[in-house]
């Protein structure tokens, strides 16, 4: 065979063994491919596909005028994705620096979630730190963007606002009662990310965005709101006392302006302050009425027909032998049914109960709201407590006419005392205006006022408006909340606290409470003030430690909402 032939003959070989060969590998991966395509499309899947969560924006609450009390602003967080992270040492050692943190401890928190896929690295950084972590590039180390709640006017209105945790979920306050209306609903989006799992297209199909909250409308107005507080910080200070209320209600709707305690706390830094600081006192402390409660009484004396105005009662010249009653530092005689309640006579109180009896005492204290939960929507409220009428004993008939044996909370005896400024009903309190929607346009919920029951007809609310409270700023226990130009009512109380060492009735500790309102002829606003614990030797009255804030407050909110005096 000549050399050309057999070369012919050798390629010949060479190309059918090669493609033999060719055919064989092509055989083998089309059973590769058959028997593995399944998994390793899902790992590759895994690899290059993430779900990106959409963090809602947290709805702002607003006061009665859309002035902002709480809002959130986005700030960026890093984290990692540790099964992604090539080199641990490496990512700790670049990123560390960066963050501010320690090297090994980024490490350890890297290693500890190795079998994880997220890991906070910082959350709320600078925009100058979000951006030197973008440069550092690093595999499975990537910026988030989440919400940080602010409160731009500090503590005002702590109480009924509350705050959030480091999720801004609601723990307290209005933040938690309406958290699964504020917090929004969260979205999600399908990406597609290179080698280092950095987004590189979005699936459009699969994009849900993110629903932000809603916005709460309060009742609340700033600045009645910074006046209520401003005034009990001036009591607290002067009378040396423990703590301080105060609530400015509209007598008409129920609904709350201002609710203000004393020691406060900053929402954006609740940590820092103890439960006792944070505790909303308007709504959570209960406490004997004292003398603040004998309109109510009185009230329900003039409803059953057993006193008249302008009936004379024989007080005792100042000691009752029979009850064990005295009204303290006087010697009161011959008192009008009016007079004794401006001038607060325990004895007369006493009297009109062993009229009244313990069934219709007790009717009364119940048709007032007294003894359960008024149901404003602030969490922590205390019922108050009224025994059972079967409890009560003789000696109840002539104590709790002038406000003992029974205990009440503050935002309870505002709206009781409310009522005779609105023709004797009893409105449920309104802390919240409406709800607008995730844009701040359209309402979704409006807050009505809302009738909780008639305490007495609208003529004796009238009458004893006329006749005995108003009588109480001008010529009785109240002169000190006098406001030129205007004819205010209210009632004084000043309560004797249990001892917390000998479980006995103080003569140190008192709660001084004043409630006001005005213009008398038409009422637009009502006002409580206590002062718990004031120093004994600067005063303790209420007519001495709380009428002189109730005054600032009423005052300072007649001329904000323009209402003209009425003499």
């Amino acid at each position: 065979m000549t050399p050309e032939p057999r070369q012919r003959c050798v390629a010949t070989i060479l190309t059918a063994g090669l493609s033999l060969l060719l055919a064989a590998l092509a055989g083998f991966l089309v059973y590769i491919y058959a028997a593995s395509s399944g998994p390793l499309a899902a790992r590759a899947s895994r690899q290059h596909h993430m779900c990106i969560p959409i963090r809602p924006m947290r709805g702002n609450i607003v006061d009665a005028r859309l002035r902002l009390l709480a809002g959130s602003h986005a700030i960026r967080s890093v984290f990692a994705d540790p099964k992604v992270v090539e080199d641990v040492a490496e990512a700790a050692a670049r990123v560390a620096p960066v963050l501010g943190l320690d090297r090994d401890e980024v490490y350890r928190r890297l290693g500890e979630a190795a079998d994880r896929r997220f890991v906070w690295l910082k959350r709320r950084v600078s925009a100058e730190t979000a951006d030197a972590v973008h440069r550092l590039n690093l595999r499975g180390v990537s910026l988030t963007t989440e919400g940080v709640r602010h409160y731009p006017n500090g503590s005002l209105a702590a109480h009924v606002l509350g705050f959030v945790g480091v999720d801004e979920q609601g723990l307290e306050g209005l933040e938690c009662v309406f958290d699964d209306r504020l917090r929004g609903t969260p979205g999600r989006a399908y990406v597609l990310a290179d080698v280092r799992r950095r987004p590189i297209w979005m699936e459009p199909d699969q994009f849900v965005p993110a629903e932000d909250g809603q916005h709460l409308v309060l009742t609340i107005d700033a600045v009645i709101q910074a006046a209520a507080e401003r005034a009990i910080a001036e009591a607290v200070r002067t009378y040396r006392a423990k703590s301080a209320t105060a609530i400015v209600m509209d007598p008409a709707t129920g609904a709350i302006w201002a609710m203000a305690n004393l020691p406060t706390y900053d929402p954006a830094d609740y940590d820092e302050f103890s439960d006792d600081e944070r505790r909303n006192r308007a709504v959570a402390d209960m406490f004997p009425p004292g003398s603040s409660a004998k309109p109510f009484v009185a009230a329900a004396a003039r409803e059953a027909g057993v006193v008249r105005f302008g009936e004379v009662i024989y007080c005792e010249n100042g000691f009752w032998a029979a009850a064990n009653l005295h009204d303290a530092g006087h010697a009161y005689g011959n008192l009008t049914f009016e007079e004794g309640i401006q001038k607060s006579s325990n004895i007369m109180m006493g009297k009109i109960g062993t009229r009244l009896g313990n069934e219709r005492l007790h009717a009364a204290l119940v048709s007032f709201g007294f003894g359960r939960k008024t149901g404003i929507w602030l969490p922590g409220e205390a019922p108050g407590l009224v025994f059972p009428q079967g409890r009560w004993t003789r000696l109840s008939t002539t104590r709790v006419p002038f406000g003992q044996e029974y205990m009440v909370t503050p935002l309870q005896l505002i709206t009781a005392f409310a009522a005779f400024a609105n023709g004797g009903r009893i409105m449920r309190p309104k802390i919240l205006r409406g709800i607008l929607d995730n844009c701040g346009r359209a309402a979704v919920d409006l807050a009505e006022p809302e009738v909780l029951g008639r305490a007495m007809s609208e003529k004796t609310a009238r009458d004893m408006l006329d006749r005995a409270l108003v009588g109480v700023v001008e010529n009785g226990t109240g002169k000190r909340c006098q406001i030129p130009g205007y004819r205010v009512f209210g009632k004084t109380g000043t309560a004797q606290k249990i001892d917390p060492d000998t479980k006995r009735i103080s003569h140190t500790f008192y709660v001084g409470t004043f409630l006001a309102g005005a213009p008398a002829h038409d009422p637009k606003v009502v006002v409580l003030v206590q002062v718990n614990e004031p120093d004994k030797s600067l005063g303790y009255y209420g007519g001495t430690v709380a009428a002189p804030a109730a005054k600032q407050i009423l005052e300072q909110t007649l001329a904000y909402l323009g209402v003209p005096p009425s003499e």
